[in-house]
């Protein structure tokens, strides 16, 4: 039997980015999510899309959960002007105390970026404006004339594996965070965050969050499917590196394994249905899962010797 503090960490991302998904819906994933057999609940963020906003998805999230660990997978801070960005991280932590991981990323679509008026090309300046924000209110006191409330505990996960992504992880963050990769690819990532905290000299090892789509259907050219598609119009990964649908119980395992196998800590699961049939099939084949032992990444550089760079996605 393995030890108490040895279990399967999995997550579950809400269907906030499915379309005609209702609040009373989100409102059901959320509680049920919490008596589930998960250690996260998710958030995915988007701007021009059908999405519910993910900090005020969260926030509802918080109001209506007290064990589960809130996730943003991630959000995309530079969306926004850093007096909010920081507001609302510090808000968001105050509502949920000691259990909020913060993974922010910068994103890759363009119209995402020209939609809110942001420069694409200060993305990542303005990134590290906002986690150097973050620094500023950490230990905020009494009622200075600045941007509050104080920031409490917060986990801290990093979108990407480019140098500056690699950079804002070993100067801020506490891991990383990865959305939709195959896991063979998730390893480059991986490897690249622990060699870059070794580097450092940072102590100990920085936390490994890996993501996929599931569907409980097994049978391919179905709704689930198609909205995929929808969700990955207009940007998203690039194709030769999207995880796809883990399908089925044996589909949901072996993605499971696969990521752990690459040194994940926990690995998200994104819904592309919003029934709650979804949620509680997924709670079923989570709480069956035997132990999974954690591995180390080992990229195969091979892989990508005659084809598309793996070079990191974030500016």
């Amino acid at each position: 039997m393995p030890h108490e503090a040895e279990t399967n960490r999995i997550g579950v991302l809400l269907p906030n980015g499915v379309p005609g998904c209702t609040g009373d819906t989100l409102r059901t994933w959320i509680r049920e999510i919490e008596d589930g057999p998960f250690s996260s609940l998710g958030v995915a963020d988007r701007y021009v899309y059908v999405n519910h906003e993910i900090m005020m998805t969260m926030a509802a999230a918080a109001a209506l959960t007290g064990r589960v660990r809130l996730m943003s997978a991630a959000f995309l801070g530079p969306l926004r002007p850093t007096p909010l960005f920081a507001k609302q991280v510090a808000t968001l932590a105050a509502l949920a105390p000691g259990r909020l991981s913060l993974g922010v990323a910068i994103g890759n679509r363009v119209n995402d970026y020209a939609a809110a008026g942001v420069q694409w090309e200060r993305r990542g300046r303005i990134m590290d404006e906002q986690l150097r924000a973050l620094a500023e209110i950490r230990d905020l006191k009494g009622e200075d004339n600045t941007v509050g409330p104080e920031l409490g505990d917060i986990e801290l996960l990093i979108g990407g594996a480019s140098d500056p992504a690699l950079r804002r992880l070993v100067e801020h963050g506490d891991g990383l965070v990865s959305g939709g990769l195959k896991p063979e690819v998730f390893a480059f990532e991986a490897f690249a965050a622990v060699k870059a905290w070794e580097a450092a000299g940072r102590p100990g090892r920085p936390r490994l969050v890996a993501s996929t789509w599931y569907a409980s259907s097994e049978k391919p050219g179905d709704l689930a499917e198609a909205r995929l598609d929808s969700y990955l119009k207009n940007g998203g990964p690039p194709g030769h590196v999207i995880s796809g649908i883990a399908r089925g119980r044996d589909g949901v395992e072996a993605a499971f394994r696969a990521y752990r196998a690459q040194g994940a800590d926990e690995v998200l699961f994104f819904p592309l249905l919003d029934d709650p049939a979804e949620l509680d099939w997924l709670a079923r084949v989570a709480g069956d899962l035997p132990f999974v032992e954690r591995g180390e990444p080992t990229p195969d550089f091979s892989l990508f010797e005659r084809g598309p760079s793996m070079k990191g996605r974030h500016a």
